[in-house]
């Protein structure tokens, strides 16, 4: 898996390994610059910064240190030049490694700045310690933060270097040579597969309009009752509609309903009647009721369903 694919979201890693390299450089160079015009003096500051604390001043390592550089600053002189002129020729090795995809050549520089980036952090993190003490919490916060970010930086630059390790890495393999060619700065595409039917084109189905037919072939077509082209018709289906159980209805609703023509009594009783004295004479409460369940029905059919 690679680390990165781009450097600061933006520039591709082979460019950021470039301006990686070029920031080191300049800082080695600065470094370099500094120690030589001033010498250990320059580091004098954080001598005593050391000796006026009372937590870190008896620490064996660190008066190893400081007896170095007040004993012998040649040395510690020379030793401090050529770190630096080391870690410019790594520089100048990963410059050349990301031009030319040689990923040996930036091994030395990721080597150079994880080992900083380990260093920086254990100093900042005693410096902090110790400067908790003598400066107030605002400036400590601002100091810290710059710091960290800072730590973060030469970190990430550090990832750089392995990132671009591992791609030069994946574009010298066979399976990226065999997919893409040779040359990575100028990849070929893929040769589509003869068994992917995806890429193949779309048949295109051409219609005939019964207009682009001469007369003669028209007449021809014609007695073969071919012509005039009929298109077929368009049948829609719908879809079949649920058939839903009528309704129960309650016995008083049956009633309603019920006209009562099965309970009529013998037509005899009604033949010497009309029907408007059936009402109040012979067989009028039968008919009576039936008249009124047919209008109560009527009026209500409607609620019911």
């Amino acid at each position: 898996m690679l680390f990165m694919e781009s450097y600061m979201c933006y520039c591709s890693v082979r460019l950021g390994v470039i301006i990686v390299a070029v920031l080191v450089i300049i800082r080695s160079m600065a470094q370099s610059i500094v120690l030589f015009t001033m010498g250990v003096k320059f580091f004098d500051p954080l001598i005593d910064l050391f000796e006026h604390d009372a937590e870190y001043k008896d620490r064996k390592w660190v008066r190893k240190y400081i007896n170095w550089m007040e004993n012998s600053p040649e040395s510690f002189s020379a030793l401090f030049q050529v770190l630096s002129c080391s870690h410019m020729a790594a520089a100048v090795m990963s410059i050349w490694g990301a031009l030319k995809l040689q990923k040996w050549f930036l091994l030395p520089l990721a080597f150079f700045e994880f080992v900083y980036f380990i260093n920086i952090t254990i100093l900042h993190i005693v410096l902090m310690i110790m400067l908790k003490k003598q400066i107030n919490l605002g400036f400590l916060i601002i100091l810290t933060l710059v710091g960290c970010f800072y730590i973060f930086f030469v970190g990430y630059n550090a990832f750089t270097c392995v990132a671009m390790f591992q791609i030069i890495r994946l574009v010298k393999s066979s399976r990226y040579r065999e997919l893409y060619g040779d040359d990575p700065f100028h990849p070929l595409a893929m040769k589509p597969s003869l068994t992917n039917d995806s890429q193949k084109p779309l048949p295109v189905l051409h219609m005939h309009d019964m207009h682009d037919t001469d007369i003669d072939e028209q007449k021809r077509l014609s007695k073969l009752g071919l012509w005039p082209r009929r298109h077929p018709p368009v049948v829609s289906v719908l879809p079949v509609q649920t058939q839903f159980p009528p309704p129960q209805l309650k016995w008083w609703q049956q009633q309603a309903l019920d006209t009562g023509e099965d309970k009529v009594q013998d037509p005899s009783v009604y033949r010497n009647w009309q029907p408007r004295e059936l009402l109040n004479g012979v067989g009028g409460e039968v008919q009576r009721k039936n008249d009124l369940n047919r209008r109560y029905a009527e009026s209500q059919m409607h609620r019911w369903y």
